[in-house]
């Protein structure tokens, strides 16, 4: 069976088998997990999510062989499992993938080593029930964290928070296709 529909929980929760489209061109055919997990451009990975995966702008830097994304105001270790990939990209733009759920108030991370934490401002705390959204800034890049209800971050706090970088995403600035 064939359904059509624009709304993507939807989709998720009915299809077997899912084809994103945009523009009337296929962007992706894939299950609903790995369209979730895997996208293969940044299209399909803002539109699959709620709230939708976090873009944020840098580049990719080395040092000492490992590699690194940065801007004036974050620098995050990559896992060495990305660097094969992503090492043609040092020194270039690259636009950083980072669903919400993954990034996490230090203070309840399980693993808060210092290269895989930032600093961000709280912009806005908007309490959903049984989890917070955090709108969040980190210089030239905004973006949303996920947490617990517990959570008792305020607005216009400075907050420590840890991204789980085994879950990053990288695209190419140019072709918005996926790096990893």
């Amino acid at each position: 069976m064939i359904y059509v529909t624009h709304d993507q929980v939807e989709a998720l929760t009915l299809g077997d088998r899912i084809v994103v489209m945009k523009g009337g061109r296929i962007q992706q055919v894939s299950d609903p997990v790995n369209l979730y997990e895997n996208p293969s451009n940044q299209f399909v990975a803002g539109f699959i999510g709620s709230p939708p995966m976090n873009f944020l702008q840098g580049a990719i830097s080395s040092q000492s062989g490992d590699y690194f994304f940065q801007d004036k105001n974050i620098r995050l270790r990559l896992l060495p499992q990305h660097y094969a990939k992503i090492s043609s990209y040092r020194d270039r733009n690259v636009v950083f993938g980072i669903r919400p759920e993954d990034v996490y108030d230090k203070i309840f991370a399980q693993d808060a080593r210092p290269e895989f934490t930032i600093t961000a401002t709280v912009d806005v705390v908007e309490p959903m029930g049984s989890e917070i959204y955090l709108y969040l800034n980190a210089g030239n890049n905004n973006f949303v964290a996920r947490v617990s209800n517990q959570d008792t971050a305020h607005v216009n706090q400075d907050l420590q928070l840890v991204f789980d970088m085994s879950k990053a995403h990288f695209f190419d600035t140019e072709t918005q296709e996926a790096i990893f």
